[in-house]
C-alpha cells in the first residue's frame, strides 16, 4: 500500500484512541490526474463528532434564595415554537448519518409512548460494516443517534426512518452520503447529518469528493 501510493502509513496514538494515518502526499500515475477524484480509507481518524449537549445540573445552593428549574423541551414542542409546518411525512422517507453508537426499539417506544405519539418505522442501513450498536449510555454517542431518530419521528411521524451507520472517517461520511442518495430500497427524500466538525480537519481531496456527492444529492432531489 505505501508502495502503490508513494505515502507512509503509520498507526498513531491520541487521547480518544488510537487510529491509522499517513505521512507524505498520495501519488498517482500522471495519466489518472483526471479521472481519480479522491484517495480515502488510508486514513482512520475520526472526522466528526456528535453535538448533544447534555442538561446541566442543578448547582449548589448558595442563599435561601429560589434556584429557576432547568427545563427541556420535546421535539414536538421546539416544533410548535419554531412554527415547523404542518404535516405527517406519510409516503416519505427520512434518512440519518449516524456515525457511532446506536439506537434500542424499547428507548424509541418508551419516547414516543410518552408524548402520545405512533412508533415510527424504523430501519437500521449498514455502511461499510457499521451497524446500530447501542451500548446503552445517553450520553455517548447514543443520545446522538436517539436524538436524531426522536426529533424527526416527532416532526413527521407517519414517515419512514433510515439510519445509515458508517465508521466515522472520511471515507465512510462519504460512503454514507452517496449510500443514502443513491438507495433504490428506502429512497430517501431528505438526509439530515448531525455529526459534524470543522473544515480544517478535512483534506482537500476529502472535501472535493463530499461536494461531489452533496452536488448529486442535488440534482436528485434529496434535501441535505
Amino acid at each position: 500500500m505505501n508502495a502503490a501510493f508513494g505515502v507512509e502509513l503509520l498507526r498513531f496514538e491520541y487521547p480518544g484512541g488510537t487510529y491509522r494515518g499517513l505521512l507524505g502526499a498520495v501519488q498517482l500515475p500522471q495519466e489518472l490526474h483526471d479521472i481519480i477524484v479522491a484517495v480515502l480509507g488510508l486514513d482512520t481518524r475520526p472526522q466528526a463528532r456528535p453535538h448533544f449537549r447534555r442538561c446541566a445540573g442543578p448547582k449548589p445552593r448558595r442563599s435561601r434564595a429560589a434556584t429557576p428549574p432547568a427545563r427541556s423541551f420535546t421535539a414536538v414542542q421546539i416544533a410548535s415554537l419554531y412554527q415547523f409546518p404542518a404535516g405527517s411525512g406519510q409516503g416519505e422517507c427520512v434518512a440519518l448519518l449516524e456515525l457511532g453508537g446506536g439506537y434500542r426499539p424499547q428507548d424509541l417506544q418508551t419516547y414516543f409512548g410518552a408524548l402520545g405519539l405512533p412508533l415510527p418505522d424504523v430501519t437500521a442501513v449498514s455502511v461499510d460494516h457499521a451497524v446500530n450498536a447501542p451500548i446503552g449510555d445517553p450520553n455517548s454517542a447514543d443520545g446522538e443517534v436517539m436524538l436524531d431518530i426522536e426529533v424527526a419521528g416527532a416532526v413527521a411521524p407517519a414517515a419512514k426512518i433510515a439510519v445509515y451507520f458508517a465508521p466515522n472517517t472520511d471515507a465512510g461520511f462519504l460512503n454514507a452520503v452517496t449510500t443514502a442518495v443513491h438507495d433504490p430500497v428506502n429512497q430517501p427524500a431528505v438526509l439530515s447529518i448531525s455529526w459534524g466538525g470543522p473544515e480544517s480537519s478535512w483534506t482537500p481531496q476529502a472535501m472535493t469528493a463530499l461536494d461531489q456527492a452533496l452536488q448529486a444529492a442535488a440534482m436528485l432531489g434529496v434535501t441535505v
